[in-house]
């Protein structure tokens, strides 16, 4: 009977997808608005997945997608930091995919 629940889980867990870093709150606690500098942010969370510029700014993202074999524990966000001229940041925020329940459609 243990041999069964075993293979259950094993297949249970192995039915898990995930993609990008995930920034917790306490990282993103960490960054402060006009006083993190771009090399903190780096530091404390990493290289970001991709970066743009709008305009006199420098954004950052940090992508992350999971799928989960469990309804609801589907997450897909990004944790994207805006940097000015001098690569301080001036804003920080989360932003979540489309509500669809594969977060893989949303973007």
């Amino acid at each position: 009977m243990k041999y069964i629940l075993y293979i259950f889980l094993v297949f249970i867990l192995g039915a898990c997808y995930q993609k990008g870093l995930e920034v917790n709150q306490g990282k993103l606690n960490s960054i402060v608005i006009g006083k993190s500098t771009q090399e903190d942010v780096e530091k404390i969370i990493g290289y970001p997945v991709r970066k743009t510029s709008l305009g006199n700014k420098e954004v950052w993202y940090y992508d992350f997608t999971r799928i989960s074999s469990f309804p609801g524990f589907d997450k897909d966000e990004s944790t994207v930091f805006e940097f000015n001229k001098k690569g301080v940041v001036v804003k920080k925020y989360k932003t979540t995919g489309s509500g669809n329940s594969n977060p893989l459609l949303g973007r």
